[in-house]
């Protein structure tokens, strides 16, 4: 079973960019005329940030609480955490045989603490001992996991999104001169092409859906 989002603290989602960094890589003002108008833009950023989100699964800028469920396998001494990046770690129990729990301590003492977050963007959690045995469902995992700031690639990918489509809007306009229409087709072609690289990174994060199990983070 994959992780299970038991909260969420993300409120209003937000835009993922502004227009002034719109502006700011295509290099051009759009108050003077050019190419679509700044409200058309504002539209267009509020748009595609909720694209980016439907395309990945989650939004971007947000955080979730999460419970999953750990199997412990004889000598194994780490986890990896379904969602990530990893905020923090709320608790972990580990589960007996007649359902009691005991709550392990976080720090890396190993003589009273058992268990550290070794790395928050991979989601790996290391114990301060191996395991001495194989139990299926041994720990549950609580923990918060989401970007409380927008991650570089999202912006970048909103930016380029609308740079493409204001290039396309803008070489539709009858009005537009050739010369301009020219530095438009080449703003089209760049911004199609270094968006096609950003999705590709941005592919690993998607959420796959799994039928009856729920959901399971490829990160």
């Amino acid at each position: 079973m994959g992780p299970l989002i038991i909260g969420d603290s993300a409120g209003t989602a937000i835009d993922y960019c502004t227009l002034a960094d719109v502006e700011l890589y295509a290099g051009v003002d759009f108050s003077d005329g050019m190419g679509p108008t700044d409200s058309q833009i504002a539209t267009m950023i509020s748009n595609y940030s909720r694209m980016i989100d439907a395309y990945l699964g989650v939004q971007q800028a947000s955080t979730v609480s999460v419970e999953e469920w750990f199997d412990t396998k004889c000598f194994g001494e780490h986890i990896v955490l379904g969602l990530r990046p990893v905020q923090s770690i709320t608790s972990i129990l580990e589960v007996k045989g007649d359902g009691t729990t005991i709550a392990l301590v976080q720090g890396r003492n190993r003589n009273d603490e058992d268990y550290w977050l070794q790395n928050s963007d991979a989601g790996i959690v290391r114990f301060g001992a191996e395991w001495g045995e194989t139990l299926n469902n041994r720990l549950k995992v609580t923990y918060v996991a989401g970007n409380t700031t927008v991650p570089p690639m999202v912006k970048q990918a909103v930016i380029l999104m609308c740079v493409r489509a204001s290039s396309r809007s803008a070489l539709n306009d009858e009005n537009c001169l050739d010369r301009i229409a020219a530095m438009w087709e080449r703003l089209e072609i760049g911004a199609q092409k270094e968006l096609d690289w950003v999705m590709s990174e941005l592919k690993p994060q998607k959420l796959v859906g799994v039928a009856t199990f729920g959901l399971n983070g490829a990160y």
